[in-house]
């Protein structure tokens, strides 16, 4: 009858147990266990017995739960995207189908100019928003898109605005193409961003109407798979403006760049070649400042009306060389309007070098460059010098100058950049007169991007 009695005793006492949250199960189980333990209800062994297998059961418990817990969290994370932060903010979807990302600049300049004329009026200083860009960009599977827009000026500017395909074929070359507005393929310092150049401005000739960055329409392009090899055209019609072009005549560019020498994307030697024709119609206008970008003075100037334009040609040439901290780049540009009046021609060429005082080395990304990471906390230091000139060749009104550049740039991170630049012109022509004006500026920028 005791055996019995003790038998219905633990029996209600699991199930009561049975019926409690785990921890408070195993602690209430344990308590009973005693009472009947003292009252002789069940003997030393069987208190003994069932207290280890109340152990046994809410480590068990515990496990389970540790168990359920990490299995719910493996689900979440999978249907969660992955955000990455490192010099950007991504988002993207485990899988890589998709992906998602804000882009933007800020670009502010403070400016002191002398013409070197006897005019006062001439001399320039001040500060400029020069670029504040918001936009996207991302992929969906083998598409993609972009959006950037600047707002530097007041009102919104149109930069890129495309949208893309790219694969690569069985044999690991890329290709791809863009329908909407993007850099035309042609010239070297005109496609380089303004986030990566080493000077302020570019040179003279470059992200000029003798050397067009972006214009609307289709561009095309071919690549090794570690892009030692490069090839694009595209045909355009000039650069949106109220989200409609803003010429009647075609552009077709191409361009092309190969690697013959490459012990690594620090040691390597890159040269390239462009080719643009231009259909007319539309007439031809664009003048130069010398110094910086608020110079009231541009004599470089060329004009040409509608009915006068018969359309032109260019060509350029250009090599990039990247040895470590040290890197060279040179461009020749040769441009020729055809006119009713005869052939006008200008050219341009600029060559820089540059050098990184604390070890870093010029990024080389897809044939171009791109941002550099500073290897200490204290950031990266970076000195650079360039030589170019630019001469329009008009019947009777020679235009020229020489100008060299002076730049220290300062890294703290790699998303921002200060900037020193000292610019002077060497040799300047005027309408065919040589003039004694030599003028320079001093310029700084802050800088940062994402």
């Amino acid at each position: 009858m005791k055996l019995k009695t003790t038998s219905l005793l633990i029996a209600g006492t699991l199930f009561g147990a049975a019926m409690m949250p785990a921890h408070a199960n195993n602690e209430a189980m344990i308590d009973l266990l005693k009472v009947l333990r003292d009252k002789g209800t069940i003997s030393a062994d069987d208190y003994n017995m069932l207290k280890n297998a109340a152990a046994a059961d809410k480590e068990m418990a515990e496990a389970s739960k540790a168990e359920i817990k990490e299995e719910a969290v493996a689900a979440a994370k999978a249907d969660m995207p992955v955000i990455t932060t490192k010099g950007k903010i991504k988002i993207e979807d485990r899988e890589g189908n998709w992906s998602f990302q804000p882009i933007g600049r800020v670009m502010w300049d403070a400016i002191d100019t002398d013409a070197d004329t006897n005019n006062s009026d001439d001399d320039v200083e001040g500060t400029e928003l020069r670029r504040a860009r918001l936009g996207f960009s991302g992929s969906i599977y083998d598409w993609g898109y972009k959006f950037e827009a600047d707002f530097a000026g007041g009102s919104a500017s149109i930069k890129d605005a495309y949208v893309s395909y790219g694969n690569k074929f069985s044999n690991g070359v890329r290709y791809g193409v863009k329908l909407g507005q993007s850099h035309i393929p042609f010239g070297l310092n005109t496609k380089i961003s303004s986030k990566y150049m080493s000077f302020m401005d570019r040179p003279l000739f470059a992200d000029t109407d003798w050397s067009p960055a972006r214009q609307s329409g289709v561009v095309t392009a071919l690549a090794a798979d570690d892009y030692r090899w490069t090839f694009s055209a595209g045909l355009t019609n000039g650069g949106l403006s109220g989200g409609k072009t803003t010429d009647n005549g075609s552009t077709f560019a191409a361009r092309a760049s190969f690697v013959p020498y490459m012990a690594s994307k620090t040691q390597l030697i890159q040269v390239g070649a462009g080719y643009l024709t231009r259909g007319g119609g539309d007439g031809f206008g664009d003048n130069q400042r010398l110094v910086s970008h608020i110079d009231g003075n541009k004599p470089l100037d060329l004009t040409i009306a509608a009915a006068d334009d018969d359309g032109s040609d260019a060509f350029t040439v250009d090599a990039m060389a990247i040895f470590g901290s040290f890197h060279a780049m040179a461009e020749y540009l040769d441009y020729t309007n055809d006119t009713t009046g005869g052939d006008i021609d200008t050219t341009g060429y600029a060559v820089e070098a540059g050098y990184f005082l604390t070890g870093e080395s010029l990024k080389w990304k897809k044939g171009y460059t791109s941002g550099i990471a500073p290897k200490s906390k204290y950031g990266a230091w970076q000195i650079a010098a360039r030589f170019e000139n630019m001469e329009i060749d008009e019947t009777g009104l020679e235009d020229e100058a020489d100008k060299f550049s002076l730049g220290i740039n300062y890294y703290p991170t790699q998303n921002t950049r200060l900037m020193l630049n000292y610019d002077k012109v060497t040799d300047l022509t005027v309408n065919g007169v040589s003039s004694d004006a030599e003028a320079s500026a001093l310029k700084f920028r802050a800088q940062a991007y994402w």
